[in-house]
């Protein structure tokens, strides 16, 4: 996949994610940059969930363009993530001052940890992602549901199809027929949320509001990633309902709202960018499973709605909403934003010249 587009195209963001990390010190990424929010210093504190899965994008891009500092930091963040985790496995939510677990951010640090332990065969990211996969398994109560390690009390958001994904992604590794069996119980019961006209009931961060493309995605793409895992055909077609569902609204409007309802009313008066490019990695994801060009074209299509900034301070940061002040991370670049446009533009290329993986 080496060209000098490819390069030229994302190293500002690379970069840019190098100065996250150098900003805690090279312990973690910084959540996000704004001298809004953030006058004196700018840079957020170092957030272990979003760090865990950019370990991932930053160990795909050092394996092609061969710059060493890439592979070097993914791996400062793996160490710092081992340091941290707690003795039953788990991760604490936000930025770990209330020392409470998180069963979302436990879910996205494994596939950096996984990621570490391909590269590097070091047991000791083998044993960190062994121990957060047993603990996402023996946290489900018997309907399939966690309970504990909510982001919001009392509400269980369908987004925790992507911790599933996580298990069964770690599983190729473990082989243990427990974390398959609850895994498996797990997504029966958010299977049971997809609705007739294909949107899931609590896909958003709070029950009764509109949800963020992002937490859209975020569930499309664990069902769609735990259905090739399982070889569900039945969840694949539901997922591909799901992306048709959208792709229909973006050939509507040429452009995806901000949020939706779950009758698919949507907030056009921003877009949020992570979504976005979310979106289209799914939408790479479904060409390279179904080889329909239509899903490419999507793909590369939504991508150029990605907008990077080019100022002094912020260059290669991707913003939160656009408009800036609008309701998705307003006022900031967070560096999950700058994750997931670098991993649109890896799956474009993907489709463009082919994977060696």
């Amino acid at each position: 996949m080496k060209s000098n587009i490819f390069h030229n195209q994302t190293k500002p963001t690379l970069h840019w994610l190098k100065k996250s990390i150098d900003a805690t010190g090279q312990k973690g990424s910084a959540a996000f940059y704004s001298r809004i929010r953030l006058p004196l210093r700018g840079w957020e504190k170092a957030y272990p969930e979003t760090t865990g899965y950019i370990i991932e994008t930053l160990l795909n891009y050092h394996e092609e363009l061969e710059e060493n500092w890439l592979s070097e930091y993914a791996l400062k963040c793996a160490d710092w993530l081992c340091d941290i985790q707690f003795e039953n496995g788990a991760f604490a939510e936000l930025f770990g001052e209330t020392g409470k677990e998180s069963t979302f951010n436990t879910g996205q640090i494994i596939f950096g940890l996984i990621r570490a332990y391909e590269v590097t065969q070091n047991e000791k990211y083998f044993d960190a992602f062994n121990m957060a996969t047993n603990w996402l398994s023996n946290s489900l109560d018997e309907n399939g549901v966690w309970e504990k390690g909510l982001f919001v009390s009392n509400f269980v958001p369908s987004y925790n199809t992507r911790v599933i994904w996580a298990m069964l992604y770690a599983n190729q590794y473990l082989n243990d027929p427990k974390i398959k069996q609850n895994a498996r119980k797990a997504l029966d019961f958010y299977k049971q949320k997809i609705q007739p006209n294909y949107a899931v009931k609590d896909w958003a961060f709070e029950s009764n509001q509109p949800a963020f493309t992002h937490t859209i995605a975020y569930t499309i793409r664990g069902f769609l990633e735990s259905a090739i895992l399982l070889k569900d055909d039945l969840l694949l077609n539901k997922t591909i309902q799901m992306s048709k569902k959208l792709a229909s609204l973006w050939n509507r409007e040429k452009r995806f709202a901000g949020t939706y309802e779950e009758d698919w009313k949507g907030d056009y008066s921003f877009v949020c960018v992570t979504g976005n490019a979310q979106l289209s990695i799914i939408f790479s994801r479904l060409f390279q499973i179904t080889k329909e060009e239509k899903w490419k074209t999507l793909a590369y299509q939504v991508s150029k709605t990605l907008k990077v900034s080019k100022t002094f301070l912020t260059n290669g940061a991707i913003p939160g909403s656009v408009p800036f002040w609008e309701k998705y991370m307003h006022f900031k670049y967070p560096n999950w934003a700058a994750k997931f446009y670098l991993d649109a533009f890896w799956e474009i290329q993907k489709n463009t010249q082919g994977s060696r993986k």
